[in-house]
Order: C-alpha cells, then sequence, then structure tokens
C-alpha cells in the first residue's frame, strides 16, 4: 500500500494542499490511518476518490452531489448509493445532449465572419 500524506496526496493528483483539506471537511476524503504525529495518511483508493471528483467537478457535478455519494457509499448504504448514482448518470446524460447539441450549432457556424461591404463607412 501506498501512503500519502496530503500534500503528497495533491500532488500526485495535481491539485492544491487547499482542495484535499476541502475535500477532507466535505466528507469526499478520509485518512486510512494516522502518523503518531496526527497527520492524516490516504491509500491509493484515495487518490483515486481524488481524482474522480476532480474530474466529475470539472464537469460541472456539485460537490454537495458528490458528498452525498460518497457518504451513501461509505455508510454501505446501497439503496441510497444506487439513487445517487441515478441522479449523477442522468446528470452525464443531459450534459451530453447539451453538448452534442453545442456541437451541431458550432457546425453550421461559419469559419470566418462574413464581410458586409456596405456596412463599411
Amino acid at each position: 500500500m501506498n501512503a500519502y500524506t496530503v500534500s503528497r496526496l495533491a500532488l500526485d493528483a495535481g491539485v492544491s494542499v487547499h482542495i484535499v483539506r476541502d475535500y477532507l471537511l466535505r466528507g469526499l476524503l478520509r485518512p486510512v490511518a494516522c502518523t503518531t504525529g496526527g497527520y492524516g495518511l490516504f491509500d491509493d483508493a484515495a487518490l483515486q476518490r481524488l481524482c474522480f471528483v476532480r474530474a466529475a467537478f470539472e464537469a460541472g457535478i456539485g460537490l454537495d452531489a458528490l458528498a452525498r455519494l460518497y457518504r451513501a457509499l461509505d455508510a454501505a448504504d446501497a439503496d441510497e448509493a444506487a439513487a445517487q448514482l441515478a441522479v449523477l448518470h442522468q446528470f452525464v446524460e443531459r450534459r451530453r445532449e447539451a453538448l452534442a447539441d453545442l456541437e451541431m450549432q458550432l457546425a453550421t457556424m461559419p469559419s470566418a465572419p462574413a464581410q458586409h461591404a456596405e456596412s463599411l463607412p
């Protein structure tokens, strides 16, 4: 097992230490052990979770929704976890449709603005 400190976890995930600490406060991450000095230690699963949370957040999923999902997963509440996953799947599907619509609109745009000679002074 790799053991990560907050700073190493942040570095390996490509985020700031402040983000990791914020996620700890929100319950998105939890240390698996502590050093004798009281510092939290994290494992590979925490790094994977952190990377997933960042990707989901950057895709537009709110941290509150992710916290609800992980509370259910951490509590082994299968029904609530399934419900939260369904909500996220619906969000992703709506986002995918919106991006497809946007892509179609972009495809119809001219690559350069039309020259309007009549609008010149």
